[in-house]
């Protein structure tokens, strides 16, 4: 046994001090395109030998496999969580359960909007961006950083911000051709061991709440303020703490899309985002976020015409947001919308004057009289939208919206969320 384990770690020193391991390896060559970085996950520990001394590099790994990878390479493996998988093809008996319980709980994955997580399927390219993206910090940045690559079109909705985002970060995998994603192929070992490669050498992007579990700081409430930027919104409270604030479900926040949004060309899944316009006080001034605070949301529902010839309404639900400090948190909230199922949003009216605004009510200009009468107490979350990216949409948070103060981090699973529709899920694969 301990002459297997030497040889063992001679291979593996050979292989990663001069990639001269054709011996040791017996299906990676020292000129294989991703050679160093199948060294670094095996010396690492973050990937095995799929057969005796074979990586077998042009094969897949299933999604169980990949958030378990995940978690070595961040290092938080070893992150204790409690309970069970809401996964209703997951159990003790599956590999890798627990993997997938504390990537659950982290947030780190959602699964299928049916409560399954397909553990052995094996998981897309598309896929794994999704995932490095929602465990790093940063922004969904300019769509156009996506242009110079052939293939864009063929990336599902649901994920294309998830590639600019990683783009950005230089998160990504495009072999053999830099100039194709093949977003809809299948990740495979060689490729991951890439992405793995990457994520290391950059683990400050990773949110450190993936890479914590506990805060030895205490947390104290300090009191509570006012938020009141909407005119009858069902709660105004807002609690401070020492390491947080918080702003309690009920209040409205204002955002914007970030790019022209209709709901009838939306599917299940697809990926919207939307932007604070200003700097965010409570009435007593506090600072809460500031101006360009992104809102991601995804697309639950569609809800046809009665005849279901063309989609005519769609669920979207808040999800996470992300502070250009490099601060972000999950949330929840839906568009707060009136009674007739169409979003209440409002154009400056004048530049000069821009605390004068128009209502609008879908496209029917309405006075702020009547809004405030007929709308401030309906809620109807599945919507019908036609934005342009000047409209402001108000936002009915469902769950309390925590804002972690810079200085601190704490971990906590966070259960107080919550979707206006439990028989649906935040988002469509990972």
């Amino acid at each position: 046994m301990k002459k297997i384990l030497c040889l063992l770690v001679l291979c593996l020193l050979a292989f990663s001090v001069n990639k001269s391991f054709a011996l040791e390896v017996t299906d990676v060559k020292n000129d294989h395109w991703a050679a160093s970085q199948i060294a670094n996950a095996l010396n690492k520990g973050y990937m095995g030998f799929k057969s005796g001394y074979a990586f077998a590099p042009d094969e897949t790994l299933s999604r169980s496999e990949f958030v378990h990878m995940l978690l070595k390479v961040m290092q938080s493996e070893d992150i204790m969580t409690d309970g069970t998988t809401k996964f209703k093809d997951v159990d003790s008996s599956t590999q890798y359960d627990q993997s997938i319980l504390t990537s659950e709980q982290l947030r780190l994955i959602f699964g299928y909007p049916d409560y399954t997580f397909k553990p052995e399927q094996s998981i897309l390219r598309s896929e794994a961006n999704a995932v490095i993206a929602n465990v790093t910090k940063g922004f969904y940045g300019d769509i156009n950083v996506l242009n110079g690559f052939a293939d864009t079109e063929q990336i599902p909705n649901w994920a294309k911000y998830s590639y600019i985002k990683n783009v950005v970060n230089k998160l990504y995998v495009n072999h053999p051709d830099p100039s194709y994603f093949r977003p809809n192929d299948f990740l495979t070992r060689a490729e991951a061991a890439v992405l793995f490669s990457q994520v290391e050498k950059q683990l400050s992007l990773v949110e450190d709440k993936f890479r914590k579990t506990a805060n030895k700081i205490p947390t104290e409430f300090l009191g509570t303020n006012t938020l009141k930027l909407v005119e009858g919104a069902p709660r105004n409270t807002v609690n401070l703490y020492n390491t947080k604030n918080v702003i309690e479900a009920g209040n409205i926040i204002i955002a914007k899309p970030s790019q022209p949004i209709n709901s009838k060309k939306h599917e299940i899944g697809d990926q919207l985002v939307f932007v604070a316009p200003a700097d965010v006080y409570t009435q007593e001034g506090t600072f809460l976020y500031p101006a360009g605070t992104q809102f991601v949301a995804d697309v639950q529902k569609i809800k046809y015409t009665p005849f279901r010839i063309k989609k005519q309404k769609n669920l979207i639900v808040l999800r996470k947001f992300y502070m250009p400090n490099g601060i972000s948190h999950q949330m929840a909230g839906v568009t707060y919308t009136t009674d007739k199922g169409k979003v209440v949003t409002t154009k400056t009216v004048d530049k000069k004057t821009p605390v004068k605004e128009n209502y609008f009510e879908g496209r029917k200009e309405i006075t702020k009289a009547e809004f405030l009468v007929k709308y401030t107490d309906k809620l109807s979350p599945i919507v019908k939208y036609d934005l342009k990216g000047d409209e402001l949409v108000y936002i009915l948070l469902t769950g309390d919206m925590v804002i972690p103060n810079e200085n601190y981090w704490e971990f906590e699973v966070e259960d107080d969320l919550q979707s206006p529709d439990d028989s649906v899920n935040t988002h469509e694969n990972m």
